[in-house]
């Protein structure tokens, strides 16, 4: 078994500016079929490919599908389409019925303005006629099966991690590799990831102190990823000290938690809840909305700082309804009211001090007060029983910050503040600790992205995966995939990754 490494190394940051010069950093009735589906038969090109043509009776040529992309934007990336015999590169947008492209507003629009395909189901009931430099194909009477049985058939939990057509081209010198060498590279790139997260924390640390710093953190981990930017001028305008030099201080701890919700959404611009009608909510539900209003009206609204945070600033679409940023401040309330007295950070450090620098050499398991510091019951909050303001009671009370959350804020937060924290103070055991807990769980958490990778860059080896022991490695590919592959417009043909792996590690 392979001794865990003691200290973080950078031997990742030189490797990637020395190589590779990255700095790591027809008008049928309409039928409810979902954009996803019409998603995956183009990744999957489930349809007659040897007679396309669009809507203005072009011939056209599908050299490259594109890459499916997971954020805003268009659907598919860097495309490659032959127009009578033009090959064009570009992306690809992909709907329904023609007509729902309006949807997002001008072409001329940054995320869009590299759009060079339409593609599209049906035709809608206002179609539009091709523009310049943008063509459209109508997939209807191209399909190799009916629609409706595609969508029964897909398998939308695991698309496109599991498509088969192809991997990135770092997957097979990265399989060459013995376990040893793999291991490495994932170990340093995962180091090299944590410090990028320091240099981000590093001035604001020196500026506003760690617990600010903390606070901020945590709070924008806690909107991750949809909500990050307004979490941050929520928690940049209302900073902690303010939070304490308003708190009451003889008031109950359930009653600095309803203070803190009422500055909190009140600066946040959700104090209003869309006008919510409390008449019509039972009594205990009522009387909790009434006495925030009345709490951010009569005692906050003059003395809180003021900012451009509306309800609209706030993201709720494409976000699971446990996650909403009502329950998010909610339980931010929650963590500033249980650390009051000494610090958020300070109760972290005292916690993990006493856990995790000791001689053991990280052969005894972490404890769960330390991995499940950020986690927040349901408690008799009124958001541990709802989802959104006046929905319906929850069958069972939901927490307000779960495990998962937990040891994502240690990971991009606590860790890389801690980090500072420990290089400050030149403690290489506070050090070790940090990079024992970096590398323990005896799983990696997951996501979306990371499936994907592990798909695109491993292939989904059996072999190539047992070696994403634990969260280092698992954001060490995480770091891979962002310094090349994000780099190159996840454009394979452009990347020096593959070549720098059969060169320096084979």
């Amino acid at each position: 078994m392979t001794s865990m490494q003691t200290l973080f190394t950078d031997s990742y940051s030189r490797f990637t500016r020395w190589v590779s010069r990255v700095q790591v950093n027809e008008k049928e009735s309409k039928i409810e079929v979902p954009e996803k589906t019409i998603r995956c038969v183009w990744n999957d090109q489930l349809f007659k490919t040897d007679s396309l043509r669009t809507t203005d009776q072009r011939e056209l040529e599908i050299i490259f599908r594109g890459y499916w992309n997971f954020g805003p934007g268009p659907d598919f990336k860097n495309a490659v389409i032959k127009v009578n015999g033009k090959t064009l590169e570009g992306d690809v947008e992909i709907h329904v019925y023609s007509s729902d492209r309006e949807a997002h507003g001008p072409v001329t629009d940054s995320e869009y303005g590299n759009v060079i395909l339409h593609v599209f189901l049906w035709s809608g009931e206002s179609d539009v006629r091709s523009r310049t430099g943008i063509y459209q194909l109508e997939l209807k009477k191209h399909l190799t099966r009916g629609i409706l049985d595609l969508n029964d058939e897909l398998d939308f939990d695991n698309y496109p991690e599991q498509n088969q057509l192809d991997f990135g081209r770092c997957h097979q010198p990265l399989e060459q590799l013995s376990k040893e060498k793999l291991t490495h590279l994932l170990n340093a790139a995962g180091d090299a990831r944590v410090f990028t997260k320091m240099e981000r924390f590093h001035d604001r640390v020196i500026i506003n102190g760690y617990e600010q710093t903390f606070y901020e953190g945590v709070a924008e981990a806690l909107g991750y990823p949809n909500n990050k930017e307004p979490f941050q001028k929520l928690t940049g305008a209302i900073r902690l000290n303010t939070l304490q030099e308003l708190l009451p201080r003889r008031i109950s701890k359930a009653e600095k938690v309803l203070h803190i919700q009422s500055m909190m959404f009140g600066v946040a611009g959700l104090i209003g809840f869309k006008q919510l009608d409390t008449s019509g909510l039972i009594a205990d539900d009522r009387a909790y909305f009434e006495k925030l209003q009345n709490l951010w009206e009569k005692k906050y609204r003059s003395r809180a700082p003021s900012t451009s945070l509306t309800e609209a600033s706030w993201k709720f679409g494409g976000i699971r309804p446990a996650n909403f940023p009502y329950r998010r401040i909610a339980g931010l309330a929650h963590l500033i009211v249980r650390h009051e007295e000494t610090g958020m950070f300070a109760d972290y450090m005292k916690i993990f001090q006493e856990n995790m620098t000791g001689d053991d050499g990280g052969k005894n398991p972490v404890p769960g007060k330390l991995t499940d510091f950020f986690c927040v019951e349901a408690n008799d909050d009124y958001w541990g029983n709802h989802y959104s303001p006046g929905g319906k009671l929850l069958e069972k009370p939901q927490v307000l910050v779960g495990a998962t959350r937990s040891r994502e804020i240690t990971i991009n937060i606590a860790i890389p503040v801690g980090l500072i924290f420990a290089r400050a103070s030149k403690s290489e055991k506070l050090e070790t600790g940090f990079n024992v807990l970096f590398q323990s769980g005896k799983k990696p958490g997951d996501n979306k992205l990371l499936r994907f990778m592990k798909h695109y860059i491993f292939g989904n080896k059996k072999e190539m995966l047992k070696v994403l022991k634990n969260d280092k490695q698992a954001q060490g590919l995480m770091q891979v995939y962002q310094d090349f592959c994000t780099q190159n417009d996840n454009n394979c043909e452009h990347c020096q990754f593959p070549d720098i792996v059969k060169k320096y590690f084979s």
